[in-house]
């Protein structure tokens, strides 16, 4: 049984704030594993979306040896939320950007590296959280073993996103947004059911999952939807846009990109071209086949985990 300690790391670019940070691990000490591996959420959910109830990521990683660690942006989860999540929506800008996510991922790392005796961890980034943790590889060489860009949203032009998200008064524009939006648990399902094609949805989904995970994620919240900040739709507006937040090409550690072939967010051209810029010597791309943008969380999980653990463990 993998032990789970909650830690809260002060922020160095905003002092008094924290972030939250999950970690799992076999024994009573984080240093014994001798290797760390970090999870990175995406525009919507928390970390605790990598522990879920029956299919947890960081348990499996724990089986293959590692100290295993989820964090929440500042704006999400258990981390400093800010009093624009208190206030109604529309009375404050959009908030958490990529660049504020870059700066929590470096105090996490450097937490890791010192907690867990590593010079080193390795990564995973889904979904925006593989565009954060790629703009953290690309400004911040050095404390990254290996890279893997789950559902990866990166800079392909997606005309029925932008529509979603324009001013419908300017179409080339932004439409304005508030600090955050929210999602209730069968607007998460319905947002899941639309990826999924096949006509009953359990046969990708058990669908006791849907309810541990939305759970899990209102334990932070006060009523019965999650808040989610909007400084990422600025960003994936950028990205939808076909505006790259960051150039591959100055990342120089081994990736990998894996999708879904499902997935509707993050397309197979995005991820290909991701891929293509990549400035890493040794790079793979993989796909998973009857799979959505929530694929961590389907009953193909454990290909999606396995693929992963033989890329992080594989020779160079």
């Amino acid at each position: 049984m993998a032990q789970l300690e909650d830690l809260q790391i002060e922020s160095s670019a905003a002092p008094g704030e924290h972030i939250h940070l999950r970690e799992k691990r076999a024994g009573d000490d984080p240093a014994k594993a001798g290797k760390a591996l970090l999870f990175v959420h995406g525009a919507t959910y928390p970390g605790v979306m990598f522990d879920v109830p029956g299919s947890s990521w960081l348990d499996h990683a724990v089986a293959d040896g590692y100290t295993a660690y989820a964090m929440d942006v500042r704006g999400y989860g258990a981390s400093t939320r800010g009093a624009a999540l208190d206030a109604p929506a529309a009375d404050n800008p959009p908030f958490a950007r990529a660049e504020s996510a870059v700066a929590d991922i470096a105090d996490v790392i450097a937490r890791i590296c010192e907690r867990a005796g590593v010079e080193t961890v390795d990564i995973v980034g889904w979904s925006w959280g593989s565009m954060t943790t790629g703009m953290y590889a690309a400004a911040r060489p050095g404390t990254i073993n290996r890279l893997v860009l789950f559902a990866p949203v990166f800079c392909c032009e997606q005309r029925a996103r932008i529509a979603a998200l324009a001013d419908p008064a300017d179409d080339l524009r932004l439409r304005p947004l508030g600090a955050y939006r929210t999602e209730t648990a069968e607007q998460a399902r319905e947002r899941w059911d639309a990826e999924i094609t096949v006509e009953d949805p359990t046969e990708w989904r058990d669908p006791e999952i849907l309810d541990a995970w939305f759970t899990a994620m209102l334990a932070n919240e006060p009523g019965d939807a999650v808040r989610a900040p909007n400084g990422v739709l600025v960003d994936l507006w950028e990205a939808f846009n076909g505006r790259a937040r960051y150039e591959p090409g100055d990342i120089d550690v081994p990736a990998l990109v894996i999708r879904a072939t499902q997935d509707a967010t993050a397309v197979r051209d995005d991820g290909l071209a991701l891929f293509d810029r990549l400035g890493s010597t040794h790079k793979q791309y993989d796909e998973i086949g009857r799979g959505t943008h929530f694929l961590l969380l389907e009953r193909r999980a454990p290909q999606l985990f396995t693929r992963v653990s033989r890329f992080l463990d594989s020779p160079l």
